[in-house]
């Protein structure tokens, strides 16, 4: 199937109108002067509802088929400052539907010490929450394994009593939301080829990998010589390109595309996510102060902060050699910043 087939179908499939799309595209014109390259920011953090984020393009069509299918709770997981999690809760509430929150805390004790950043915005919202603490040495993604199996005995409860239910991943990786970003590398395609501009790299924060999947499935199906980079915010484990390979795969099926992506196509860079998921690093809190100061943009600490340090130190180390064309993939996430001042300025 050719790619205006494919976009076509992408078109047909049963959606929600959540964002505020295209997002904008600019150049940062000053970060570009100081390193010598043409970078550009692709901003969904402006996609909206309530602060935005890439998750918003995954919800499109992940809430989409939750409504087609009846469901009255949608359940979802990440740590207790997820985005994605709060940019569900929000989504829920904009389509009537009721959010239902299974969030890992790192916190001693298995929960929050403050009500802070996204955790106050899932409150604010009127989010069930439960919460599952890791046990000693078990990954964040171990725990969110673990938090599968408890709110699955939630959700037979549910339906015995007669309510549907809508089980969405953590951050959304499965076909249906992976289509969010092959329908965003899209809309970014046509933003270019009205600027009449081709790109080198495309360079964002990657963390369970489906926005990563989207966009390599949108790079196949468009034939599109760009190079993705995704700049890991946490240890990956045995198997993430080739699981993230075939989420792609499955992605362009549900499409009817064609091509295939192969585990050597996934870029994932692993040098950058400092002690671990959900904690900033000081490279991470320098490269967020120097957008802030350069740009007046604001970067999370622990997801795009992260890849914006990994994306400086490439240009400065020449992996990305000057004058390339650069596109750093905004992703969001803006509260977080809001839950941890003292480690971020301290």
């Amino acid at each position: 199937m050719k790619s205006r087939d494919a976009i076509q179908r992408l078109e047909a499939l049963p959606k929600v109108d959540l964002g505020f799309f295209p997002t904008p595209l600019h150049r940062l014109n000053r970060l570009s002067a100081k390193y010598g390259v043409d970078l550009y920011m692709k901003r969904d953090d402006l996609s909206g509802p309530e602060f935005g984020g890439n998750k918003i393009r995954k919800l499109t069509f992940l809430l989409g088929d939750a409504l087609r299918k009846g469901a009255e709770y949608v359940f979802t997981f990440g740590a207790h400052q997820s985005n994605h999690a709060r940019e569900t809760a929000a989504a829920c509430r904009r389509c009537g539907l009721k959010p239902v929150l299974y969030l890992v805390c790192l916190a001693e004790g298995g929960r929050p010490r403050d009500c802070l950043g996204n955790l106050l915005l899932d409150k604010v919202l009127g989010a069930e929450i439960h919460y599952i603490t890791p046990e000693p040495g078990v990954s964040a993604y171990e725990s969110v394994e673990r938090s599968y199996l408890a709110a699955l005995q939630q959700v037979e409860i549910l339906e015995k009593a007669g309510h549907r239910c809508y089980v969405i991943p953590v951050g959304g990786l499965d076909p249906v939301g992976c289509i969010g970003f092959l329908w965003g590398f899209a809309e970014l395609a046509e933003q270019l080829e009205k600027r009449n501009l081709a790109l080198d790299y495309i360079v964002h924060a990657t963390g369970s990998g489906g926005t990563l999947a989207g966009l390599l499935a949108g790079k196949k199906l468009r034939d599109a010589g760009v190079r993705i980079l995704a700049f890991s915010v946490d240890r990956e484990p045995p198997g993430k390109r080739e699981a993230i390979a075939e989420m792609a795969n499955r992605t362009l099926t549900l499409l009817g595309g064609d091509g295939t992506v192969a585990p050597a196509e996934v870029n994932l860079v692993t040098d950058y996510y400092g002690k671990g998921y959900e904690i900033p690093s000081p490279d991470s809190t320098a490269a967020m102060n120097e957008l802030a100061l350069e740009e007046g943009i604001i970067l999370d600490p622990v997801y795009t902060a992260k890849a914006m340090a990994g994306l400086l130190d490439y240009v400065r180390k020449g992996v990305i050699p000057k004058g390339s064309k650069v596109l750093f993939w905004h992703t969001g996430g803006t509260p977080a910043i809001f839950a941890e001042p003292e480690i971020v300025w301290g």
